[in-house]
């Protein structure tokens, strides 16, 4: 309770600061959507060329790349801090304002920002659930859409989770920024059916960064009435597992931090 009250207080100062310059926060919402836009777009006018990609047709993969979007958008609103750990923090001495308070250091520096901006992503996801829902077999009894949020917070948590491991390992190699973007960009493939890609990327996707496993596997049972239960239970072991991973990594790294000094 302390800290989702300590939690208010970081928010309310993270919008009131934001809001002082409004035009620069339309701008960054507003730019992400359109990113986000042309990035379906293309999907959009690439499939729609063909019959289908790999059994899925437009309108399954317009529901995917929704659903794709409200974990990831989640995740960047919330805990889009944790980039700075990876680009430079550590040796600016990121950690020192953190480790001087009375407060969980880890909590501190997700609470510091909220990233505006993944609003953009967020809203783009609401609009092509809203729209492509209608068009795909979707059997939405209570206990499917009580299952798919809590499969969408599972993936939240493992967005989280792989931005902190990897942010973690700066606290040895003091910059871990570029193997950090390139293994959270592995998500763009779980836009996609998994079974259009060779072994060796679906072995990855899978088993090593699971990202297929906690966004397309819950929505492909969902769309292919097949057992979301199990899809479900999978996105939540991922997802603990890789969180576990990454709070172990992170209190080792913090053990070894030491000052920038002056």
């Amino acid at each position: 309770m302390k800290y989702l009250r300590l939690y208010r207080f970081y928010f309310s100062k993270n919008v009131k600061s934001r809001l002082s310059y409004r035009l620069d926060a339309f701008i960054g919402i507003f730019g992400f959507l359109i990113e986000n836009i042309i990035l379906f777009s293309t999907l959009y006018l690439t499939v729609s060329t063909i019959p289908s990609l790999g059994g899925w047709d437009i309108n399954m993969l317009g529901f995917l790349y929704g659903y794709y979007l409200i974990p990831k958008s989640i995740d960047h609103i919330f805990s889009d801090n944790v980039w700075q750990l990876a680009n430079g923090g550590i040796t600016r001495g990121l950690l020192d304002k953190y480790l001087i308070r009375p407060l969980n250091p880890l909590f501190q520096l997700i609470a510091e920002m909220v990233q505006f901006e993944g609003l953009g992503e967020f809203i783009l996801g609401i609009v092509l659930l809203i729209i492509y829902t209608p068009l795909v077999a979707v059997n939405w009894s209570f206990m499917n859409i009580l299952l798919m949020i809590l499969c969408a917070t599972f993936a939240t948590i493992f967005f989280f989770s792989i931005k902190l491991f990897f942010g973690s390992m700066s606290f040895w190699t003091k910059r871990s920024i570029e193997v950090m973007t390139l293994v959270y960009d592995f998500s763009n493939f779980a836009k996609y059916p998994i079974g259009i890609f060779n072994q060796i990327i679906r072995i990855v996707l899978t088993f090593i960064i699971p990202f297929s496993v906690v966004i397309f596997l819950p929505v492909e049972a969902l769309l292919l009435n097949t057992n979301l239960y199990l899809a479900t239970l999978y996105t939540f072991l991922a997802s603990f597992i890789m969180l576990l991973v990454s709070l172990f990594l992170w209190k080792k790294g913090l053990g070894k931090y030491e000052s920038a000094g002056s």
